[in-house]
């Protein structure tokens, strides 16, 4: 199994290649589409050869693609938490009361970014599930899903209620916005900025661990060792309210 990055502007996705079959984790913005395909042509991967596109949770910068792609190849099969469905056919973030960002810091960055970019928006364009597309719950071996591959698939809420992990039998991760390694100048200690629930994403750390996780792969920033999240579990203990 190979796991490939595909970088875009600030947000990993991966495409993970198992003999012949390809899976993509996550989209990137919708504003991304040129930057997304040249990716995959750097990799020789056309979107038709790709079966499963799996969406780690629903914010713009990880589903902002998904009607391109599915325009693209209407056999994919696109798989999410239960929650994102009814979140994607809204269009846009959804975040539990008392949401907040990881520190003061953080928060005046984003304070400032909201300000001067025109596309800080938190709206995508709504996705209406389809029948072939496939909603999960709890754990979900990915055989089980038409993925021929050995791990699963994994509740890891916190930053968002639909927030969902690839765990696989080897011990890499993909996790979306469960962990991150970017901006570590500004305190965000392997957390990601914005977090629904503190107690629910540390949970979700916890789960990572007992599932014997070695090495994660975020969406923000570079793939590191399971150990740092041993290390800065629970250092956060409380959240910046949003502007």
């Amino acid at each position: 199994m190979k796991i490939r990055r595909l970088k875009l502007s600030v947000t990993n996705c991966f495409l993970v290649e198992a003999d012949d079959q390809r899976v993509l984790v996550d989209t990137g913005y919708e504003y991304e589409w040129e930057l997304f395909c040249k990716k995959l042509d750097e990799i020789n991967t056309g979107l038709s050869e790709i079966s499963h596109l799996i969406l780690t949770h629903h914010h713009n910068d990880h589903s902002g693609m998904l009607n391109k792609i599915v325009s693209s190849n209407k056999d994919i099969h696109c798989v999410m938490s239960r929650h994102a469905a009814d979140l994607l056919r809204r269009g846009k973030h959804y975040h539990l009361p008392g949401s907040g960002y990881v520190n003061r810091r953080v928060n005046l960055l984003l304070s400032l970014k909201g300000r001067f970019d025109k596309k800080w928006t938190h709206t995508f364009p709504a996705y209406q599930v389809r029948e072939q597309d496939i909603l999960v719950e709890g754990e979900t071996p990915l055989n089980d899903i038409g993925i021929a591959m050995d791990g699963k698939i994994i509740e890891t809420p916190g930053h968002s209620i639909d927030s969902i992990s690839l765990v696989f039998d080897d011990g890499q991760c993909i996790v979306g916005d469960a962990a991150a390694s970017f901006l570590q100048w500004a305190g965000t200690r392997y957390c990601i900025i914005s977090i629904d629930n503190l107690h629910d994403y540390y949970a979700s750390w916890e789960k990572l661990i007992a599932e014997n996780g070695q090495v994660i792969y975020p969406a923000h920033g570079k793939e590191f060792r399971i150990e740092a999240l041993k290390r800065n579990l629970d250092r956060h203990t409380r959240l910046v309210p949003f502007a």
